[in-house]
């Protein structure tokens, strides 16, 4: 059971139920239905944008605009923050038995919504909580992967420009709806991305969705995590970028971006000075994005995972102890609840030996991994900033091979864990 990998064991519950009971709209109503984190698995919920991708594999990129360029396969696959995240965490978790992952996303009841149902099936994560709306158009885009392994995007978002707050509350009120006295599974983590690309989720309307959220899926028992991925920061304007952010980082736990994304949300200054108590990783981080970081943590934000491609990915924890303490409950305290105020590492990216390199989702798969082991409950791994961080860039390893990617080799969680505790881990990607 990956619990027992990476907390403390923790043993039966009821399986949640896909029953039509009436959804529970308070949170006292909503957790004392919940079953009890002393007897039960968890579940993560990853919500918010998703399409279906046409991956064109193998481009060609010659770099003349007109030019007739080749490709070797086209594979489609669920993409999106929403299916992205699902899909790598139910591979990563589909021998766990008391371990759910859940889909929160708008499609329309088309082509490219019943594939994406039937990729979320295949994975072993839950639909029952997607929003199929009779009236709306599923989402698609087109991804070259080019030969050196990046990769482009052409996207029409389609239903995820209406998706609403209020329609994401009223999937989240299903997660209740459940046959069982002994209720669902407890959640231990909310994933949500990208709302830079859902115009209906940005500034006071996402702080508002995400605080409800944390409102009906928390307990004086159970503390659930709140995730943002970001995608689609235009720095065209940064006014905006910021807006759509910036009032939500109070109730972000773990915020998940890019340099660039970081740099067009940066601020003209930050009275925090970058943290000097750090592991020496901090020369990889120019000044600017040291004291952007350090801004996301004044607004509120409890953890920034910073990707840096092939250099691997930064992680920096909030100097607010206080903070952090919000994520404690009375009966299981998640892992990142116990981190080191202020602590900074940096942890590597690994590189994939035989050359088959497919990053379309690595983002999504970083972002996923570490989500998983921030919100670990119990003490057993003693999942410190440095050992999630790891445990993010394996699971992006694995989701960039094209051997693996779709799960077949795959190691599970728990065995991504046994690396780092056995310090079995691959070689390190050279910048």
């Amino acid at each position: 059971m990956l619990l027992a990998s990476i907390a403390k064991s923790i043993t039966a519950a009821a399986a949640v139920t896909t029953s039509s009971l009436h959804a529970h709209n308070t949170r006292s109503s909503n957790t004392d239905n919940m079953s009890s984190t002393s007897g039960a698995g968890g579940s993560i919920i990853c919500a918010g944008l998703s399409c279906l991708d046409l991956q064109l594999v193998g481009c060609t990129q010659s770099g003349s605009d007109e030019a007739i360029e080749r490709y070797d396969e086209a594979i489609h696959c669920a993409g999106g923050s929403a299916s992205m995240t699902a899909t790598t965490l139910a591979l990563l978790m589909k021998e766990q038995q008391q371990e759910e992952v859940h889909v929160i996303t708008k499609i329309g009841p088309d082509f490219a919504g019943n594939t994406m149902l039937e990729f979320y099936r295949r994975a072993g994560a839950s639909t029952r909580l997607v929003l199929s709306d009779e009236s709306a158009r599923t989402s698609m885009a087109v991804l070259p992967i080019f030969q050196t392994g990046k990769r482009g995007c052409y996207v029409n978002l389609a239903c995820n420009d209406g998706f609403s707050p209020d329609e994401m509350l009223q999937q989240v009120d299903q997660y209740f709806a459940n046959d069982s006295s002994a209720g669902p599974l407890p959640a231990r983590a909310f994933l949500f991305g990208y709302p830079h690309l859902m115009p209906k989720m940005q500034g006071a309307a996402l702080k508002s969705m995400l605080e409800n959220v944390r409102d009906k899926l928390s307990s004086d028992d159970n503390k659930v995590l709140i995730a943002v991925d970001l995608n689609g920061v235009d720095g065209s304007d940064t006014t905006v970028a910021r807006s759509a952010l910036i009032p939500a980082l109070s109730e972000i736990d773990v915020l998940h971006l890019n340099e660039d994304e970081a740099m067009v949300l940066s601020s003209s200054s930050s009275s925090t000075a970058a943290n000097d108590g750090d592991d020496g990783s901090n020369s990889l981080l120019s000044s600017a994005l040291l004291s952007q970081i350090s801004s996301f943590h004044e607004h509120g934000c409890a953890v920034v995972l910073l990707s840096l491609g092939s250099k691997g990915a930064f992680v920096s924890v909030t100097p607010d102890a206080k903070r952090l303490q919000q994520l404690s409950s009375s009966e299981c305290n998640m892992a990142m609840s116990q981190w080191s105020a202020g602590t900074q590492v940096h942890v590597p990216a690994f590189k994939i030996e035989h050359g088959g390199v497919n990053t379309n989702g690595a983002g999504d798969a970083l972002f996923a991994g570490f989500s998983l082991a921030a919100s670990s409950w119990g003490s057993k791994w003693n999942v410190c900033p440095l050992n999630a961080g790891t445990f993010a860039s394996l699971v992006a390893w694995q989701r960039c091979d094209s051997k693996t990617r779709d799960g077949v080799g795959m190691r599970s969680a728990e065995a991504l864990m046994d690396m780092i505790n056995e310090q079995k881990l691959p070689a390190i990607l050279e910048d």
